[in-house]
């Protein structure tokens, strides 16, 4: 079994307020993913991360695990699985649709399900757009408790 991307605050990270946090992690994607292109390992497509997909997660994140789950963004555009295809709602000339990949994450010792975005453009090809995160339910199991002897 595949060890899924896990991302966990260390303890100056944990003093920051959201906003300072968001500063810090937008920092660390620059330094180690804007420009670079990471190859989808399920499609074999190349996704590039530009500034424009930075300042997309950055104006979405709202909360410290969103925030910090752009630290393992390489892995998630590396080992997400494809989920589908979806048009351009706006129908802009230069975008082909979106495409939205899954891949499930550790942030802070809970699991998510992180959806990405990838606009696959016609000048540029495949582009990192955003990703987010959602809560994995962990479904009690089904059927009865067994019964105290005696």
């Amino acid at each position: 079994m595949e060890e899924k991307a896990t991302a966990t605050e260390n303890k100056d990270e944990k003093l920051l307020s959201v906003v300072e946090l968001k500063k810090v992690c937008l920092d660390y994607a620059r330094r180690h993913f804007l420009g670079k292109e990471f190859a989808n390992k399920a499609t074999g497509r190349t996704i590039k991360v530009s500034n424009d997909g930075l300042g997309e997660w950055k104006m979405k994140s709202k909360t410290r695990e969103q925030v910090l789950s752009i630290k393992i963004l390489d892995e998630l555009l590396e080992n997400s699985s494809f989920d589908h295809d979806a048009p351009d709602e706006k129908r802009r000339p230069n975008i082909e649709n979106f495409s939205y990949f899954i891949y499930e994450c550790v942030v802070n010792g809970t699991s998510f399900a992180a959806i990405n975005t990838v606009k696959k453009t016609k000048p540029y090809g495949d582009k990192y757009y955003h990703h987010y995160l959602e809560n994995i339910k962990i479904e009690p199991c089904s059927g009865t408790a067994p019964t105290p002897a005696g």
